[in-house]
């Protein structure tokens, strides 16, 4: 992970204009669980790129792993209203829907 951190982080230096430098560089935060700053990263991502439904998809991972299923549902309904067919939102959205049905009872 060090490794592709060094080198995103040259990426964001040399190109901070550059949407998918950030977005992998969050992924490489995401996967270190150093979620906060994934966040950081992402948010940079869709303020270059507001549609850019993979980083929605990952702020959706970090609420759900942080246990915030209402507004990981509320990302994945957004990545649907860019990408409809992405098969992981549309499981996310079944799955958490019926989670905060089922915790309203």
């Amino acid at each position: 992970f060090d490794i592709a951190l060094d080198f995103l982080d040259q990426v964001v230096a040399m190109r901070p204009d550059y949407a998918e430098g950030w977005n992998r560089r969050a992924t490489v935060h995401f996967m270190m669980q150093n979620y906060a700053k994934s966040m950081a990263d992402i948010e940079q991502t869709l303020e270059l790129e507001p549609r850019h439904f993979g980083a929605i998809a990952g702020m959706a991972q970090i609420f759900k792993a942080r246990g915030n299923k209402q507004m990981a549902f509320d990302a994945y309904q957004r990545v649907l209203e860019i990408y409809p067919m992405m098969r992981n939102a549309q499981n996310e959205v079944a799955t958490l829907s019926e989670e905060l049905a089922g915790e309203s009872i």
